[in-house]
C-alpha cells in the first residue's frame, strides 16, 4: 500500500458568479431588448452561437449530436424546426471553459453592434 494523506477543511471559499449563470443572466434582458419570448431567445442563441462553437471543438459529443441531427431530416427542416430540434440536445452543458468564453465574447461583440450592451454582473 501506498501512505495517503487526506485533508478535511471546513474553510471552503465561495465561488463567484458561474460563467454559465451569467448566460442565463443576459438571456431575459436580451430578449427583452430584442423584442422576443425569453425561450425563443435561449433556443436562437444556443443553435446559432453555442452549437457552431461547441461543432468547431470537434468533441465525441458534437460529432454524435451532428450525426443524430442528419438521421432525423435536420437539413430539410425550417428555422423554427431546427432550433427546436436542436433544443432538444445539450449544448452549454458539454462546453470547455474555453468554449463558454468565447460564447460570452461572442455574444457580446453580436449584441453590442445591435445596441444592447451586455455587462457582466459585477460591471454594473
Amino acid at each position: 500500500s501506498y501512505p495517503v494523506k487526506i485533508t478535511i477543511s471546513d474553510d471552503v471559499k465561495k465561488r463567484s458568479l458561474p460563467a454559465n449563470a451569467q448566460y442565463y443572466l443576459w438571456l431575459p434582458q436580451i430578449a427583452k431588448e430584442h423584442g422576443t419570448d425569453y425561450e425563443y431567445t435561449r433556443k436562437w442563441m444556443k443553435h446559432d452561437l453555442a452549437w457552431p462553437i461547441l461543432e468547431r471543438g470537434g468533441c465525441d459529443y458534437s460529432i454524435k449530436m451532428r450525426w443524430m441531427l442528419i438521421k432525423a431530416g435536420y437539413e430539410h427542416l425550417n428555422y423554427k424546426q431546427k432550433i427546436n430540434m436542436v433544443d432538444m440536445f445539450g449544448v452549454t452543458r458539454f462546453m470547455k471553459s474555453k468554449q463558454h468564453t468565447e460564447l460570452r465574447d461572442e455574444l457580446q461583440i453580436f449584441w453590442a453592434k445591435n445596441g444592447i450592451q451586455l455587462n457582466y454582473k459585477n460591471e454594473v
